[in-house]
């Protein structure tokens, strides 16, 4: 074919190119197309055109090449503006790292032309990320968007009943635990301390893995003692089948719209569901009866905005692991006699807000910087995130993008004076391992719970000061702060012991055991209940 290309007809091309795309030839695809737009430049009408753009789309998406594939996926658009389920749906997840909003949008006109759970997970998700939705707003949406899932996916489905285990008020009780990340993942530097405290003797564990991801996390999990069900390629049927054949008694839910195994909870496979810490805001299924959470995390005054009914702990609402940190460094500075604010979180969590506050900060606070540090910044990334707070007047020339990977990662925090926690979607393990490098995280805190995780830890550490419960009160606490070098360096110091010594790494068996004796609770309530 490449010595006769030449000679070789469109419509030969174009099949050749296919060919490539069924062997996984990418590549190769890729090249073919692009050959015969130009060999025919003067001969492609608009249905040729529509057809090469979604096709060149189709096959950078296949590479991972998010940029590209938006690229000719957004000319597809302008030729062909009613789209494609598929063509939405991957603009969405294009878009989830550089502008949330417009990838909510995507995902609205990818579910009015196919409804699907991917679209649903990922656009609510998507919610708790921007600044344009109250908690009301997640909530209503989350409870139509479940009932519209399960009308279109569970509509004659039968529920299980509990009712004959009422008569056991006293049993040894089944707690099982639903996961996808049961690997090196963020989630399991809260849950394994969980886990490696629980009561054995007084209570039967379970965990039901939602990945087919393997390595030295795994393997710790599985020393346990628990008993694992492996459900990754189970659907929502078999899971739920499963947990009701393991006699489960309270399951919890730790994924929620992460990952797609949280409808099996539309079955009630076991009498109590919990929603805990994987996902954070309400899951809108009225099958799922409570959500873990402390009275900072939601306030007694905003538990009506989750479908599910807050189960309060006493001790805090999460602990976190034990791990080796490297030395602390001096503040930056010191030797570049300004302030650097930082920013470490994904790049999901930029909201307008956030980028809003961010900009007024750098016009007040004239000698500093804005480092915006993630590994995974591309070139694209970076230009959109700069025409975002290019809206803002932000000063560009002061705004740092770094992706330098460090060994181990935590030496980057080194790189920021102060820590601009993004709003509305809190950076809750980025802020502990901040802390841990002795990096201060100024922090806003809004109704919903996903923007109050590092204000739990501030408020945990007794510093209140950086805690702020409006935008200009955000602003006004990072200058403050920016301000006060003795104080920066103070904390650079005195963080990390602060953390250790706090109740977040130094109480895991206490918190196991009042969370143990809420599992207890809510039993005696389901038996007691009518």
């Amino acid at each position: 074919m490449a010595e006769n290309i030449e000679n070789s007809s469109y419509e030969e091309i174009i099949k050749k190119a296919d060919e490539f795309s069924k062997q996984k030839n990418y590549k190769e695809e890729i090249k073919l197309y692009k050959i015969a737009m130009v060999m025919f430049a003067d001969k492609l009408d608009k249905t040729k055109l529509i057809s090469l753009y979604i096709k060149l789309g189709n096959a950078y998406y296949n590479l991972d090449n998010r940029d590209k594939s938006t690229q000719y996926y957004e000319e597809y658009l302008k030729l062909h503006p009613q789209g494609q389920s598929s063509v939405f749906s991957r603009l969405s997840h294009a878009y989830y790292y550089t502008d949330t909003d417009k990838s909510i949008d995507y995902h609205n006109k990818a579910l009015n032309l196919q409804p699907n759970k991917y679209d649903v997970t990922s656009k609510l998700f998507a919610m708790t990320k921007s600044s344009y939705y109250d908690q009301q707003d997640v909530k209503d949406e989350s409870e139509y968007e479940a009932e519209s899932i399960k009308n279109n996916f569970f509509r004659n489905i039968k529920k299980y009943t509990h009712e004959e285990k009422k008569k056991k008020p006293n049993k040894k009780l089944n707690i099982a635990y639903l996961s996808s990340d049961c690997y090196t993942h963020t989630m399991m530097s809260y849950m394994l301390p969980i886990w490696e405290n629980h009561n054995k003797e007084e209570f039967n564990f379970f965990i039901f893995i939602g990945t087919d991801k393997h390595d030295s996390t795994t393997e710790k999990i599985e020393n346990l003692g628990f008993k694992m069900v492996n459900c990754h390629n189970m659907p929502e049927a078999d899971i739920a089948k499963a947990i009701y054949d393991n006699k489960i008694d309270i399951l919890v839910e730790l994924g929620g719209y992460t990952h797609l195994k949280s409808f099996c909870t539309f079955y009630k496979p076991a009498p109590i569901i919990i929603s805990y810490l994987g996902y954070l805001n309400t899951l809108g299924i009225k099958e799922v009866d409570y959500i873990l959470a402390d009275r900072f995390t939601i306030p007694e005054e905003y538990a009506y905005l989750y479908t599910e009914k807050p189960l309060y702990l006493d001790k805090g609402y999460t602990i976190f692991a034990k791990k080796t940190f490297p030395d602390i460094e001096d503040c930056p500075f010191e030797k570049n006699g300004y302030t650097t604010y930082g920013c470490f979180n994904c790049t999901s969590k930029l909201s307008d807000a956030s980028l809003y506050m961010w900009s007024k900060i750098l016009e007040k606070d004239k000698d500093s910087r804005l480092l915006i540090y993630r590994t995974q910044l591309t070139r694209n990334k970076i230009k959109a995130i700069k025409n975002r707070l290019s809206k803002y007047n932000a000063d560009l020339d002061r705004v740092i993008f770094m992706s330098t990977t460090y060994s181990p990662h935590f030496k980057a925090y080194s790189n920021a004076d102060i820590l601009l926690d993004p709003y509305p979607f809190s950076g809750m393990s980025i802020s502990m391992e901040a802390a841990m490098m002795g990096v201060p995280v100024v922090t806003l805190i809004g109704e919903g719970m996903q923007s109050r995780g590092a204000g739990r830890m501030n408020k945990v550490l007794g510093l209140e000061e950086l805690i702020a419960e409006n935008g200009d009160e955000y602003i006004e606490k990072a200058i403050k702060l920016s301000s006060n070098k003795e104080r920066i360096k103070e904390l650079r110091q005195t963080l990390r012991s602060k953390l250790e010594n706090s109740p977040i790494i130094s109480g895991h068996a206490e918190f196991t055991k009042d969370l143990e004796e809420k599992y207890k609770k809510v039993w005696k309530d389901f038996v007691n209940s009518p």
